[in-house]
């Protein structure tokens, strides 16, 4: 934002001194702003933004927006459960920020016991069999083909497929950065 507040002051053919004279801000405070080495409060923010009769988007630097993250098929990572009836099979390169995604195939009658995961929304939708979503408050959910669910991840819960062929499924979940679990 230094950066941009300077370009300003230059391209309006403006000294440091000109611009303390018209904010009240001094020479040297202008010149740390405007070198990265000091932080700017919202009062003084507004005081630079009202003197070059600007918007705050014309002084916060663009974000740069990400590229697509293109994960073929083939280069997927394959996570099998302890009996390997549960393939997870995590999409989009992983993660998204704290959003987790995978693809998940069960075999006819396979389970997944999932201990409780990190505080935040977990979705599920099933793309083809029947599922169920057993949580350890006793209550559970009963997804078919094309239904969907949203709960709290933090809720222990167990995921059985049970149906008789295999079950497709796509969950989304809040995550820290790291490995996919559950």
């Amino acid at each position: 934002m230094g950066r941009r507040l300077r370009e300003l002051r230059v391209s309006r053919e403006l000294s440091l001194k000109e611009v303390s004279a018209g904010t009240g801000l001094s020479t040297s405070f202008l010149s740390m702003i405007e070198t990265g080495r000091h932080e700017l409060t919202v009062g003084r923010l507004v005081m630079l933004l009202d003197f070059f009769n600007v918007d705050l988007g014309d002084v916060i630097p663009a974000r740069e927006k990400e590229q697509p993250v293109v994960l073929r098929l083939e280069d997927r990572e394959r996570i099998e459960s302890p009996d390997g009836r549960v393939r997870t099979e995590p999409l989009a390169a992983g993660h998204y920020g704290e959003m987790a995604t995978a693809a998940l195939r069960f075999d006819a009658g396979a389970e997944l016991p999932v201990a409780s995961l990190p505080a935040g929304p977990r979705f599920v939708l099933l793309l083809s069999g029947e599922l169920k979503i057993d949580f350890a408050d006793e209550t559970s959910v009963a997804l078919r083909e094309g239904d969907s669910v949203c709960f709290e991840a933090s809720r222990r819960h167990r995921c059985v497929n049970t149906g008789d062929g295999e079950d497709h499924a796509i969950t989304f979940k809040n995550e820290p950065k790291g490995r996919w679990e559950g």
